[in-house]
């Protein structure tokens, strides 16, 4: 029981994380959990909602929402998934893990805290960490299905980190045949489950043919997190120039190809944590200093916890149906509140077409199903995806749609929200409602 008791007192960590302490970080997790929600309702992802990553990710965060459909459910499966994520690591760094972990946890000045949240991700960080540790073991076919297994979680990085494994085509053909083989199991697996469901056509549309649109209209760059990016690229050459025969470091160089086309805090930090374990192995640490990491752990815990709750004067907990524990502040949760009343005594079909995470909160606590109105982000709808979707919003008829204002009225150029098809909405349509930043409109 001793040998098990740290990963039991990491998952209760991991999920109060989650919860409680770091819950103000919690960035894209509506729209994770709200794909792993619609697959467990028996919706097929590219046919019934738009989604722009292979389904491995989602499919897998599903099988728990199978039993009971709420995020506390989501944030149980990811606490596990953490704990793993630490166990490859302890195997990798020994006694250094309980450093990864307090990089893991620090929310300044580099949100290295973001990427404990659930979701593709994640996942992809995960299975690569699960690749360098059994890079070491040379099991050629695991090796491969964990490159596949990436594929099927997102698909562009799936491809730029099989680049490396072409070297053994000339230099070991049988490792190279191996590897290959076993990339090509789980890529199967999928394409049969595409066929099935009948739905390749569309996720060749929106995964491949729809990064035209989202390349063009979805990029972004953060300045801070491009220099620290750079900084990390130039570590990782440097190491390649040291070791040159050492080809994990030419993946893990690879690995950086997470960070596009948005160069943000979160994408930025995925690839900076792979650059610090590095870093981490390569250290050599006093033993003394291991007894005040873990103070510093227990400390920005208790500070972070202490920030949160200081928020809680302009925060509330609640519990929404399929939502529990939800954190908001008080006026986001107040205008909610009036929004949902006022929607439920409307007879006629609401859609709502703000920001994706609040879309899908919003239809999930109504148990609605999925749509693709319910993420009109750039270059999530696949090829000349606005003018498909300015035609869907024109069949429409006798519906009420749920706008943010605000969002139309944003000059940023690096917002995702669609301001076109927003701007669609409100052209065409009579406006019935305002509450708060929602405008509510009506169409004939």
């Amino acid at each position: 029981m001793k040998k098990y008791l740290k990963y039991i007192i990491l998952f209760i960590f991991f999920f109060v994380s989650l919860v409680f302490i770091f819950t103000l970080s919690r960035g894209d997790t509506f729209v994770n959990y709200g794909f792993s929600y619609a697959i467990s309702r028996g919706e097929t992802p590219y046919k019934d909602f738009n989604m722009v990553i292979s389904p491995f990710g989602p499919i897998i965060y599903s099988i728990g929402l199978l039993l009971c459909k709420n995020i506390i459910v989501y944030y149980i499966e990811q606490a596990i998934l953490l704990t793993v994520m630490i166990y490859y690591i302890e195997k990798l760094l020994d006694k250094k893990w309980i450093v990864f972990l307090l990089c893991l946890i620090i929310p300044y000045p580099v949100a290295l805290v973001s990427i404990i949240y659930p979701g593709y991700n994640f996942l992809i960080l995960l299975l690569f960490i699960m690749f360098i540790y059994y890079f070491k073991k040379e099991n050629n076919y695991l090796l491969g299905i964990l490159l596949g297994l990436i594929f099927c979680t997102k698909q562009t990085i799936g491809i730029i980190l099989f680049i490396p494994t072409i070297y053994y085509l000339f230099k070991d053909r049988k490792k190279f045949k191996e590897m290959f083989i076993g990339y090509l199991v789980p890529i199967s697996l999928l394409l049969i489950y595409l066929l099935i469901t009948k739905s390749l056509y569309n996720f060749i549309n929106l995964c491949f043919l729809g990064l035209l649109d989202f390349n063009n209209s979805n990029s972004s760059i953060n300045v801070f997190y491009f220099i620290l990016l750079i900084l990390g690229l130039i570590y990782m050459i440097y190491k390649i120039i040291k070791d040159k025969n050492n080809i994990l470091l030419y993946y893990s160089l690879l690995f950086s190809s997470v960070v596009l086309p948005i160069i943000d805090y979160y994408h930025v930090s995925l690839f900076l944590i792979i650059v610090l374990f590095f870093i981490i192995k390569d250290l050599n640490i006093n033993n003394k200093l291991y007894k005040y990491i873990y103070v510093f752990i227990i400390a920005i815990s208790i500070i972070w916890s202490f920030v949160t709750i200081n928020f809680l004067n302009q925060l509330t907990i609640t519990n929404y149906n399929n939502f529990s524990l939800v954190i908001n502040t008080k006026d986001y949760s107040d205008t909610s509140k009036k929004l949902l009343k006022y929607t439920s005594k409307l007879d006629k079909e609401v859609i709502y077409f703000m920001r994706g995470s609040e879309n899908y909160f919003y239809k999930i606590i109504n148990n609605e199903k999925i749509n693709y109105f319910d993420l009109p982000n750039y270059g999530n709808y696949g090829y000349d995806g606005i003018n498909k979707m300015k035609k869907k919003i024109n069949n429409k008829h006798d519906v009420y749609f749920v706008i943010d204002k605000e969002l139309v009225k944003n000059n940023d150029s690096n917002q995702q929200f669609i301001k076109e098809l927003g701007e669609e909405v409100i052209k065409n349509n009579k406006l019935v409602k305002t509450i708060g930043l929602y405008e509510i409109y009506y169409k004939k």
